[in-house]
């Protein structure tokens, strides 16, 4: 619904203005349009006088050049055509244009002219005189004496009275003339004041128009100056004319950034409830700030998450610390509360055992509940197998129907999620920790229990070697007493062995040539060899293979082939792979420098005093160069 007129708006004022000057500029123009008819009538009158005077001119020429032809024709009769040249042309100017000029001053001055009254009744005559003329016959003396008689006198006084009207129509234009500047300078004296006049009322309505906008434009400057210096102004004063929309506007924002503001000091006290939705949120600002709230929410979840997981950190570390000194109580009581704490179901840890080949259920936890089962499985099958191979961590959420049941009270389920991780110390898998959880875990949850299985990995080593210095403090006491008591018996044995040690002496000279044989084939063999044990470390190798790599001894020996030959994991699946079919396979080795280097290897699985071992060997794949310079070697043996 449209506004009401009001002056107070800019819109008002400027329509009032407008139809005010219209209206005055109506009545000036209605005011200059009426006097201009009385001064365009005035005009008129000039107009006709100039053509009274005019056509007055043309009149008496065209009779005096008339009556000039009737005297050469008078005089000169007798002479070939010329009643052709000098009598009919001087008839046809009479009659075809001192009569019609004769007309024009009588229509002009309608009747109104006294001069025209005294011309009147002499062009009568003349014409009277011309009609007779015209029937007249006689040539000669008769003619002139007509001419000389009856003619001259008229066409004489005719010419005075003309001369006289043309004087006295002169006189009277200056007059009229005079008269008309004097009423137009009058008009112009009317005009002028007139206009200035509508120039005030605008100029008075025009500058109350300006100064509304004038004081808009201050109120918006000063509200946007305080914006733009990060104040919020209080207050908005809103103006009844059209730059009330636009302060409103500005309210509105100010408003917003108040909310802003608020929003801020919500965001700095960690709460991220309030909403802020003071612009649409398909506005360009609208969905920056929509943006922002998700942004730092998921800042604070990042956080808050970061939090839980150091925090989950620190409780393994001292549940740790607190057990470390019987490996079944630190597995039972770190499996217990790493359940807890991420919220899970079941979890188991697995130890290696007889040399690595099997991994036995150390730990289980179901529901808060230490289970009582015994479990072992090769360390090279399954899930557990290759994780303890492979030393890389498994995530599964889709569990095979027969692959684990949790425990319930009403029952057993299956899991929706499986996490399986090496435990690692030094490089080496000490074991396996398997947790299953009907929720799927988190990656937060995940690297918490790796980051768990690191700790628990470091301190089963620290465990397992403070177990076997005991059992070796103990084997040891135990042997010195054993010594002891055997003393004697090796004291009788000392001769007997005395007696075999000359055979002994003999057997092993002839071992020790055949030893020093095969090592001498195998450290002077071209293909390298290396011998790594069930952990994928190294034990011993040839000549050959320090070339390929280019590291030395001491740098290779205990170090894991891995480090070496990234690919070479999980040594018992390239092994598989190998003695199903015997072939060499392609690798990059890192040698020296972290220069990359393409060999072939081939892995064999052995078993030395029951033990098991594997064996590698390998050869250089030769560059395109080498090829080229053997071919030509060959080339010039050949030649």
């Amino acid at each position: 619904m449209p506004k009401r007129f009001s002056l107070n708006s800019l819109t008002g004022t400027l329509q009032f203005s407008y139809i005010l000057v219209t209206i005055m500029l109506g009545l000036t123009l209605l005011l200059v349009i009426w006097r201009g008819n009385f001064l365009f009538q005035e005009h008129e009158d000039l107009y006709k006088k100039r053509s009274m005077k005019f056509h007055a001119s043309e009149l008496k020429s065209s009779l005096n050049h008339s009556f000039m032809l009737l005297q050469l024709y008078a005089q000169y009769d007798t002479i070939p055509h010329a009643e052709e040249t000098y009598y009919q042309t001087a008839i046809d100017i009479f009659y075809d244009k001192t009569l019609i000029d004769f007309d024009s001053v009588q229509t002009l001055s309608k009747g109104g002219v006294e001069a025209i009254l005294e011309i009147k009744p002499i062009m009568n005559q003349l014409n009277s005189k011309y009609d007779h003329l015209r029937k007249f016959s006689e040539k000669g003396e008769p003619l002139k004496n007509y001419l000389r008689i009856d003619m001259i006198g008229l066409v004489t006084r005719l010419n005075k009275s003309i001369e006289q009207f043309i004087i006295d129509q002169k006189n009277d234009e200056v007059k009229e003339l005079e008269i008309l500047e004097s009423k137009i300078a009058k008009n112009n004296y009317f005009a002028i004041p007139l206009f200035f006049l509508v120039l005030f009322i605008t100029y008075f309505l025009g500058r109350k128009a300006l100064r509304k906008v004038m004081e808009g434009l201050r109120l918006i400057y000063e509200y946007i100056q305080s914006l733009s210096q990060g104040e919020i102004p209080n207050n908005i004063v809103v103006l009844p004319n059209e730059f009330g929309k636009t302060l409103i506007y500005i309210r509105q924002l100010t408003e917003g950034l108040d909310e802003v503001k608020d929003f801020a000091h919500e965001v700095g006290k960690r709460n991220f409830e309030k909403e802020i939705d003071i612009f649409p949120i398909d506005s360009a600002l609208g969905e920056a700030l929509h943006k922002m709230k998700i942004s730092l929410e998921e800042v604070a979840k990042t956080e808050q998450e970061r939090n839980w997981q150091n925090q989950g950190i620190v409780e393994m570390a001292q549940v740790i610390r607190k057990h470390t000194e019987d490996m079944q109580v630190l597995c039972d009581e770190l499996l217990f509360h790493l359940i807890k704490y991420i919220d899970a179901q079941q979890g188991a840890i697995f130890l290696p055992s007889n040399q690595n080949t099997k991994l036995v259920l150390r730990s289980i936890y179901a529901y808060g509940r230490k289970k009582h089962i015994k479990k072992e499985i090769r360390s090279d099958e399954g899930v557990l197998g290759e994780v303890f191979q492979d030393a890389q961590r498994v995530f599964m959420t889709d569990i095979p129907a027969d692959y684990t049941q949790i425990s319930a009270g009403l029952g057993e389920s299956k899991p929706n999620c499986v996490l399986v991780v090496p435990l690692e110390a030094q490089e080496k898998v000490l074991g396996v920790l398997e947790i299953a959880s009907f929720k799927v875990l988190t990656e937060v949850e995940i690297k918490l229990v790796e980051r768990t299985a690191e700790i628990l990995g470091a301190s089963i080593s620290s465990v397992a070697n403070a177990e076997k210095m005991k059992n070796l403090l103990e084997n040891s006491n135990y042997s010195a007493q054993q010594m002891s008591e055997k003393e004697e018996e090796l004291r009788q044995n000392t001769e007997e062995l005395m007696a075999t040690r000359e055979e002994l002496e003999k057997q092993l000279i002839e071992m020790q040539e055949q030893i020093d044989e095969k090592d001498s084939i195998l450290e002077n063999n071209n293909q390298a060899f290396v011998f790594v044990d069930a952990s994928g470390r190294i034990l011993n190798f040839n000549y050959s293979f320090t070339q390929l790599i280019k590291f030395n001894k001491e740098e290779l020996i205990g170090n894991p082939i891995s480090k070496f030959i990234p690919d070479l994991r999980g040594l018992n699946k390239h092994s598989q792979r190998d003695s199903e079919k015997v072939m060499y396979h392609v690798y990059k080795a890192v040698s020296r420098g972290k220069q990359e280097t393409l060999i072939l290897a081939n892995v064999t699985r052995l078993e030395v005093n029951k033990e098991m071992i594997f064996m590698i060997g390998m050869a250089n794949i030769p560059s395109e160069h080498e090829l080229k310079n053997k071919a030509q070697m060959k080339v010039n043996v050949s030649n």
